[in-house]
């Protein structure tokens, strides 16, 4: 470089020194550039490989860690600190890896040359980075469930060492026998109470680990080591794809082999083999070693609490032990002596003690392990004894008194007199009927009549006593055996034969029972006989009589169990006669569709087993598949048929076992003793399990089916699109090929230029030695010729000149080349791009033609070029035959400077020559590489088709596992749900029964009293013991009971407590049974069940039942729809308002806010449901404290009168009218005379007004009509009103716009209406039917779908709007409106799409997708991030998310699509309704009605509206869209107009402004032509000399070569306000040739055109409708297009028309005027030949001799004026004024020639090779602003300069 230099320097040549300089420069920025892009790219990749080690890193670790249960202890806490730190870790990583995909996004922002590398290496760590994010969830989860795991064991342990602990305390601390002290024996029964609340605590941990057992996961099969015999189920933490499997979190697969502790075969989703890391999948619960522990522990805990009951027994029977040999040692050591000190009472209590202990011993002995049989004998037999000895002194004690009392009255009494004596009052004081007295003497005849009246009586009692016994004995034999046989079974069976059996074994003990009969009449004869011999005793034998009462409460009791046993056998007999013929229909159909199922599985896989090898056979395949396929769906009526079989067979039996479980429950209630119970395995369980397994299958089958239906028909696809692609391809293959064989062709042809070149270059080389021979003569010559020789100098001189000029093009050339170098560069970098847009598989078909085209306009160019350069060869070969005609006159006149000249000539038309030579061999090459880019571009089209196969294949693959998964889990969930409300509805019968149980307790407990009651209604005797003597008169008094006071006797009224005087006071209690409560005679109990009716009504209506959901609360029947709303509320209402919100789930009454507390009542009801409830309690009256009634309230205005009515009615309905006061019902009279009533609203209340509305016809009722409908639930007496069931009107789904909608959502926003609503939920319509008649808002009429273009047919709006068929804002606007009304349509396929995926499908430009997504936001709402609701366009508009007119834009087309549009229930919607819903306000709507335009006419481009517009449209026939009728266009980028230097097509020369929009449009509408309207571009002047000159103006624009106006060349960037200012001032920059003053261009520009009427309105119409042509367009705008001409030449008298170059030689005009005159043709675009009337290049001129060669470097940069000026920085050529702002050329030089180019039809613009005006010019950046002269001075060239300061040197030489 630096030889270079200095050579440059030495030599002084400072142009090449300079372009060195630049361009070493230019490689040094690229070096240096490539050099750091490097360094970046080291640097970039060197982090990321970093971050990925580092994450491999982690991933390893984790991914070898062993999760089993090998030291848990040790490594959970380690693990979970190292879990810890990890996380933080990541969290600091996560920030350096942000800041590492900011350096990325950087770089691949400015499109870094490595992109693709780094984008590979940002994508590995991307997908690292989330891979180790799932691990890191999955250790989480491991943590948690192996810490569980952990805990469990140590709890379960440690629970099992306090047993073990617990067991030896019981076992060693409590021991006891009989010689244990009674002190020591209550002391070990408190301790015993004590330890049984430390064995206690353990239960709650016993059963939170039963509990927690079932939760535990399995760590034991992770060990490779531990072999299982069943198959393992292991669990997805996360999502886990391998190749083309893939398995998702949750999904359950089977282990395989676990023998790499990181990685483990399984066999997933679908049957596929997998191998998934370990550390993804968990062993889920359960885990039979924690449950096999816990039920161990419970066990244990179980073992030591029985063992704790038998010592409780122990204990508790030795105690009653001791406790009985006490009371017997202190009745054996009474005396006659002792016991007649005593009172009657003491005496008595002493047996009593005894028999009471007694009792209790036989009770605790029961289980005891102290007392054998022969211990209790032993002690009976001393109880005997005992009481022997007792009834033995009590029997002597009157004898012994008698005998006292005579011995005190010294009465001389012989002993037997004495004997016979008391003898006879014992006797008349124990049998009534015994009339002996002492008077009948002598005494043998009173020991006779004792003797026969003790045989007679006597005999008789006990002979009653014994049959009763024996009676009774036998009967309790038979129920016994009877019951023992109905508790034998607690479930039926699923086998018909059995139940048959079954039901003959109940008859048969029916029958035995009927004949056993006869046992029960004899047992309750017996009864009444020994009552009756009994009641002959008298008052003192009152042991009998307890004993009576017992066996009478015996036998009352065995006769209410045969009764029992006789309604149970006709029970089960009643549920086993209808669940017989129900489980034989389901045996047969469920088998039947069980083998169905097997043999369709089969016939399925034999189908998908066959092999598929041509489409016949593949279609065939699909008819067979579509066969099987319907079948399986016709058999899903069957299906559901089996499943309600089953479900009503499910209910049957539980239905009977839980008639089985109260009848056993009831027994051991009645009998109070346990009854052995087994685990009931119930049938049902068996029967749920057959119809998950059947529904399982079927949809399994289902599934199987469709799918493979679907991938059958993708395939059938696949393969016509295959095939249509094949035929494709070898139609490109063969267009390929003739291509290729036409480059042959061409090649050849090129081959026979080169051969015919050489030839030339030979005879070219002849020449040169011939002009060597005649060097040597000029030589020889010169010594003889002094007079040539300043000639040869001056030749010298010039032929140095030209070695120089040949430098200067040699470096030219070399400039060229290194261009052509970049320019390769940049095609290589686009055609790079062009791959990476070609691998994101866009538009892939039409860069294929688009290459082809491109090739064949390449051939087609070379194929001119070649043309062209064998009429330059042709023209040559002439030139050269003069030649060698000249150089024969050489020879013969011996002129150096002709030959010089023409020496000059062929040197540089052999310059050219080579230069084209030269181009069309890099021509060649370039269509060879094209020619290899289409190839690759097609192997690399059909790689990314098969890549494309395959991913459709592996998401149909996924969607059909997705499915059936899905199918799975509904299943599953369906499943959870029915047993949870199986568990519900039993936890329900569960609590109803407990409470029927308290019930009967109750009246159990006051048939007691009752019982007592009666019991002391004693014989007088019996009163006169009761009697007390009063001390000092001796006078026998009777204790009574003191009369009780009725304000203290409580009732129980219906809300608050209600005394008995109340309740007197008001006529409820009469006087007779209040005297009775007040005496003691009746108790307020009985009374209540009398006056049931006053207290507490006879309930309201507490629910509905429907079918098979059975019964629920009112609230809960309104939710569920089952109820309609205002109907549910009126009987809440009632409810209410007689006392009490009913439950009738747990039969509970509770008050309103209870029933809210409970969530019994919603929250919403609240507030009417307490006004309702104050006509119970009482409205409150500010004016007064006590509570008002409702007719008091009516007559205050606290309600109004038809409420009130509603509300009596249910109240009298119930009971009577309810008194808030005293809190109870009363009839009508009463509460008319206590004002809660007056005579008119008793009249209007017989009348029995229909206030309450009917649930099933929804017609008005009275309250009393719907309680007769009312059935009343045997268990609880709750009034249930029966309704039809209906339809679930969550699950009736419609199709919305966007997205489902319920019928309940329809309901609500007025869509449906009332009637249709009901029909749906009782099954008259269906949704299908509804739908059809509520499309418009469903669905809406459609929006405008497209358009319907002339022979062109439909098309979507952007296939319009690329093909120029309709303006691009028409169509966005209505592309828009599709979007707004809910989806983008494609006319074509008939389909309606998202945004997103148009745009997947290109159905949309990509570039509009953002502005779509914004209008479909109006259809599925705008997002509000302080919100989760979706925001309708109207609250968008309010919100200031969008502007009014777009709101207004958007919901016209959506009304006139159907009505606005919900975007959260995705329907159309009505103004009227829409305001309601908050969706419009009044201007909103009003501005709608007003139907403003807001949309623009395609074919007028005027304003309209949608409606209007949609108008227009015809529907289409077969389709139904609606298509808009529009003029058929031409694309304005094919309608080329010949410009400058090139064609510039319409478009271009619309877009800067050339062509104004009528023009534009008749063109486009074929109105006018290219060549009318380039006739109107050109302005046509008179022939005249000046206007001649005038023909120059306007600067030629040399990227568009067209001429442009000065305002579009301003608007341009090739003007700016000052330049065009200076040019508007006709600066003199040219030399007059006849005056040599300074003279300008007049101005004409592109306004004048349109102010003079050149373009109208109706030739805008006339183009656009196609009434004129391009052609005659192209005349209009021909000024635009070709200018005005520049001046082409002089004129000059007889000598004629000459160019310039020809007048400067000839010396007919000054040089200096000739030069400018010269520049200002080349920078208007052309060198005009004015002899030839032709248009040259510079180049071409110089060849030609129509210019000299010395000025061709200044007309070259003058021509760059027109074509554009060469920039390194910049891709695009520059104009002259960006030149002039680049310093490319001086401010003079660039004025001057855009005064030329003005002048010849307007500013250039190089680009477009268009005319603009200055204007234009400006705006386009093509002048500065500063134009407005120098203080009202409005000349530009001065002696100073323009105003831009530009100089005044625009003249000749010498002047200022």
């Amino acid at each position: 470089m630096d030889r270079a230099r200095d050579d440059l320097i030495k030599k002084g040549d400072k142009g090449n020194l300079h372009a060195l300089d630049q361009e070493w420069d230019s490689l040094q920025k690229m070096s240096f550039g490539r050099t750091q892009q490097l360094q970046e790219l080291q640097q970039i990749i060197q982090e990321m490989s970093k971050e990925i080690m580092w994450v491999n890193d982690r991933e390893e670790e984790e991914l070898m860690f062993d999760w089993g249960d090998k030291n848990i202890d040790q490594y959970i806490p380690k693990k979970q600190e190292s879990y810890s730190k990890l996380m933080s870790a990541l969290e600091v990583k996560e920030k350096d890896l942000n800041k590492l995909k900011a350096k990325v996004d950087t770089l691949l922002k400015n499109n870094h040359p490595a992109s693709d590398k780094i984008e590979a290496y940002r994508d590995t760590l991307q997908t690292q980075w989330s891979w180790l994010l799932q691990i890191t969830k999955c250790i989480d989860v491991h943590l948690k469930e192996n810490a569980a795991y952990n805990q469990f064991f140590k709890e379960a342990n440690e629970t099992y060492s306090n047993l073990q602990k617990e067991h030896e305390t019981v076992r060693k601390k409590f021991v006891c026998d009989k010689n244990t002290s009674l002190e020591d024996l209550l002391g070990v029964l408190r301790e015993l109470e004590m330890e049984k609340e430390k064995i206690m605590e353990n239960k709650r941990q016993v059963h939170h680990l039963v509990s927690r057992s079932k939760n535990i996961v399995r760590l034991k099969p992770r060990n490779p080591e531990e072999k299982s015999s069943s198959p393992i189920i292991v669990k997805a933490l996360c999502d886990f794809r391998q190749d083309q499997k893939v398995i998702l979190k949750g999904n359950e697969a089977i282990l395989k082999d676990n023998g790499q502790r990181s990685k483990w075969d399984i066999t997933g989703p679908g049957g596929l083999d997998m191998t998934v890391p370990s550390v993804c999948l968990i062993v889920p619960p359960p885990n039979p070693l924690s449950i096999s522990l816990a039920n161990k522990n419970e066990q244990y805990y179980e073992a030591i609490l029985s063992i704790w009951n038998q010592l409780f027994i122990n204990v508790k029977s030795l105690i009653a032990w001791q406790y009985c040999l006490l009371d017997i040692r202190h009745i054996n050591s009474l005396t006659i002596s002792m016991l007649s000190k005593m009172r009657p009472e003491e005496y008595r209590q002493i047996i009593k003690s005894l028999e009471t202990h007694f009792e209790e011993f036989k009770v605790s002995c029961s289980g005891s392990q102290m007392f054998a049989d022969e211990d209790k004998r032993t002690m009976e037999n001393q109880f005997n004894g005992a009481q022997s000895h007792y009834e033995q002194l009590v029997v002597q004690l009157p004898t012994y008194k008698v005998e006292l009392k005579l011995c005190v009255s010294d009465v001389d009494v012989s002993p037997v007199d004495a004997f016979v004596f008391v003898l006879c009052i014992k006797l008349r004081s124990l049998f009534p009927r015994f009339n002996v007295s002492y008077s009948d003497k002598p005494i043998s005849h009173i020991i006779y009549k004792i003797n026969t009246f003790f045989n007679d009586f006597i005999v008789i009692r006990l002979r009653a006593l014994r049959d009763l016994l024996e009676s009774v004995a036998r009967a309790e034999d038979i129920v016994k055996v009877h019951e023992a046989r109905l508790t034998e079974k607690e479930t039926t069976s699923l086998l018909p034969s059995e139940v048959e059996d079954y039901m003959l074994t109940l008859k048969n003990i029916k029958a035995e029972l009927d004949q056993k009969r006869d046992v029960l009449a004899s047992m309750e004869a017996e009864l009444d006989k020994a009552t009756h011999w009994n009641s002959q005793v008298g008052g003192p034998f009152h042991r009998c009589d307890m004993m009576l009462c017992k066996y009478g409460e015996h036998v009352g009791l065995l006769s209410d169990r045969w009764r029992r046993i006789n309604g149970q056998i006709d029970t089960r007999l009643l549920d086993l006669q209808s669940y017989h013929p129900q489980l034989e229909h389901y045996k047969q159909t469920s088998a039947s569709l069980f083998d169905w199922i097997d043999v369709t599985r089969k016939k399925q896989d034999t189908l998908q087993a066959t092999k598929i090898d041509s489409i016949q056979t593949l279609i065939d395949h699909i008819n067979n598949q579509k066969a099987l396929n319907s079948e399986i769906k016709s058999k899903r009526g069957t299906v559901e048929m089996v499943l309600k079989d089953n479900e009503a067979c499910v209910n049957s039996i539980k239905d009977y076992e839980t008639d089985l479980a109260s009848y056993t429950s009831g027994l051991e209630s009645l009998l109070n003793i346990p009854i052995k119970r087994t685990m009931l395995k119930s049938p049902s369980m068996d029967l749920n399990q057959e119809a998950t397994e059947l529904q399982t299958r079927y949809l399994e089958l289902l599934t199987l089916s469709g799918d493979y239906s679907k991938y059958l028909g993708e395939l059938h696809k696949n393969m016509e699109e295959l095939k249509i692609r094949n035929t494709r391809i070898d139609l490109l293959e063969e267009e390929l090929r003739l291509l290729r064989d036409g480059i042959g062709d061409r090649d050849a042809k090129n081959k026979s230029l080169e051969e015919a070149v050489a030839r030339y270059q030979l005879e070219l080389s002849q020449s040169q030695d011939t002009l060597l021979s005649i060097e040597e003569v000029k030589q020889n010559a010169a010594a003889q010729c002094s007079a040539t020789k300043e000639s040869l100098d001056s030749t010298h001189s010039q032929l140095s000149d030209l070695n120089d000029q040949v430098t200067r093009l040699n470096y030219l050339l070399e400039e060229e080349k290194r261009k052509r170098r970049l320019a390769e560069e940049r095609y290589t970098q686009q055609q790079e791009e062009y791959d990476s847009v070609l691998r994101k598989r866009q538009k892939e078909l039409e860069t294929v033609s688009w290459s082809k085209t491109e090739v064949e306009k390449s051939v087609a160019s070379k194929d001119h070029e070649i043309e062209q350069l064998r009429r330059q060869l042709a023209a040559e070969a002439a030139k050269n035959k003069e030649l060698q005609k000249e150089m024969s006159k050489v020879r013969s006149q011996f002129t150096m400077q002709s030959i010089q000249s023409q020496y000059n000539d062929i040197v540089m038309e052999r310059d050219a020559l080579m230069r084209k030579l030269q181009l069309l061999e890099k021509d060649k090459d370039r269509a060879q590489r094209l020619e290899e880019d289409l190839s690759h571009s097609k192997m690399t089209l059909e790689s990314e088709l098969r890549n494309k196969q395959h991913l459709l294949d592996d998401n149909e693959r996924m969607k059909r596992d997705l499915g059936y998964w899905k199918d799975q889990y509904d299943s599953k969930q369906g499943l959870i749900r029915q047993y949870d409300s199986d568990k519900d509805r039993l936890e329900r019968e569960k609590n109803s029964l407990k409470s029927e149980i308290e019930r009967l307790m109750r009246e159990l407990k006051e048939l007691e009293e009752k019982h007592k009651n009666r019991l002391n209604d004693v014989s007088y005797g019996a009163l006169k013991k009761r009697c007390k003597t009063e001390p000092h008169t001796g006078l026998l008094l009777l204790p009574i009971t003191e009369r009780l006071d009725p304000s203290k006797l409580v009732f129980d009224g219906v809300r608050k407590p209600v005394t008995a005087k109340q309740l007197a006071d008001c006529g409820v209690l009469d006087k007779p049974t209040l005297k009775d409560l007040e005496k003691g005679k009746k108790t307020v109990p009985e009374v209540s069940v009398d006056k049931n009716l006053n207290l507490k009504g006879t309930g309201p209506i507490a629910g509905v039942v429907v079918g098979s959901k059975g019964k629920m609360s009112l609230s809960e029947a309104k939710k569920q729809m089952l109820l309609p709303e205002e109907s549910a509320d009126l009987l809440l209402e009632a409810q209410a308002a007689t006392g009490h919100i009913i439950d009738p789930r747990t039969n509970q009454k509770l008050t309103v806010e209870e029933a809210f507390a409970r969530g019994v009542v919603d929250i919403l009801d609240r507030d009417r449901l307490l006004a309702a409830e104050a006509a119970a309690v009482g409205y409150q009256d500010p004016s007064t404290a006590k509570p008002l009634s409702v007719f008091e309230a009516m007559k205050k205005g606290l309600i109004d009168g038809t409420n009130g009515l509603r509300l009596l009615q249910a109240q009298e309905s119930v009971g009577g009218i309810l008194d808030p006061n005293l809190s109870v019902f009363l009839p009508k009279d009463t509460a008319i005379k206590r004002n809660l009533l007056d005579e008119n609203l008793s009249r209007a209340l017989n009348q029995s007004p229909k206030c309450y509305l009917d649930p099933d016809t929804e017609k008005d009722a009275s309250y009393g009509e719907l309680k007769k409908r009312c059935k009343t639930e045997p268990h609880t007496g709750l009034l249930l009103l029966p309704i039809t069931e209906k339809l679930d009107p969550s699950k009736l789904i419609f199709d919305g716009v966007r997205k489902p909608v319920s019928a309940k959502q329809l309901l609500d926003c007025g869509v449906l209406d009332k009637p249709t609503f009901n029909q749906l939920m009782k099954g008259e319509k269906t949704v299908p039917e509804v739908s059809v008649d509520k499309k418009v808002f469903l669905k809406g009429t459609g929006p405008i779908a497209g358009v319907a273009a002339g022979p062109t047919g439909k098309m979507s709006f952007s296939e319009a709007k690329k093909q120029k068929t309709m303006p691009t804002d028409s169509a966005d606007l209505l592309l828009d409106a599709q979007a707004a009304t809910g989806h983008i349509i494609d006319p074509t396929n008939n389909q309606k799409l998202t945004v997103e995926e148009a745009c997947a499908r290109g159905v949309v430009d990509n570039r509009d997708r953002d502005r779509l997504l914004a209008a479909e936001a109006a259809a599925v709402g705008y997002r509000d991030p302080t919100t989760t609701k979706p925001l309708s366009v109207f609250e968008a508009v309010k919100k200031g998310f969008i502007d009014r007119e777009t709101g207004l834009r958007l919901l016209q087309a959506q009304e006139s699509a159907g009505g606005i549009l919900d975007p959260n229930l995705s329907v159309f919607l009505p103004k009227d309704t829409a305001i309601k819903r908050n969706l419009l306000d009044e201007d909103l709507c009003r501005a709608l009605n007003k139907m403003p335009e807001c949309y623009l006419d395609p074919d007028t481009e005027r304003d309209a509206s949608y409606g209007a517009l949609k108008k227009r449209c015809k529907t289409e026939s077969h389709t139904g869209l609606i298509l808009l009728q529009i003029t058929e266009r031409k694309d304005p980028t094919k309608l080329m107009f010949d410009g400058v230097r090139k064609p510039v097509s319409a478009q271009q020369l619309y877009e800067c402004g050339v062509l104004d929009k009528p023009t534009f449009n008749q063109l486009v509408k074929g109105e006018k032509t290219v060549p009318e309207v380039s006739m109107e571009k050109i302005m046509l002047l008179p022939e005249q000399s000046a206007d001649l000159l005038l023909e120059a103006q306007a600067a030629t624009d040399p990227n568009l070569s067209v001429f442009l106006a000065k305002d579009t060349a301003i608007k341009r960037n090739l003007l700016d306000e000052n330049l065009s200012h200076a040019l508007s001032q006709s600066p003199k920059c040219y030399l007059d040739p006849d005056t040599e003053n300074d003279a300008s261009y007049g101005p004409v520009s592109a306004k004048q055109l349109l102010d003079c009427g050149v373009l109208d309105k109706p030739t805008f119409n006339q183009l656009m409708k196609g009434e004129k042509t391009v052609p005659e367009v192209s005349v209009d705008k021909k000024v635009f297009l070709k200018g005005t001409g520049s001046i082409a030449g002089v004129a000059a008298g007889p000598l004629g028309k000459m160019s310039f170059s020809e007048a400067k030689k000839q010396k007919t005009m000054p040089t200096d005027s000739a030069d400018l005159l010269l520049e200002a043709q080349a920078a208007t675009g052309h060198i005009i030949d004015p002899t030839n009337n032709q248009k040259l290049t510079v180049d071409e001129a110089c060849a030609r001799g129509v210019v000299d060669n010395r000025d061709r470097d200044r007309l070259l940069a003058a021509e760059a004026a027109a074509v554009g000026y060469k920039d390194l920085s910049a891709p695009k050529p520059l104009s002259v004024f960006e030149a002039l702002k680049k310093g490319l050329i001086d401010r003079k030089t660039g004025l001057r020639l855009l005064q030329a180019q003005e002048s010849a039809g307007g500013i250039l613009d190089p680009n477009l090779s268009v005319f603009f005006p200055k204007d234009t010019a400006i705006t386009r950046g093509g002048m500065c602003q500063r134009g407005g002269g120098h203080q009202g001075s409005r000349q530009i060239i001065s002696s100073r300069g323009c105003c831009c300061g530009i100089p005044g040197s625009y003249h000749k030489e010498g002047t200022n």
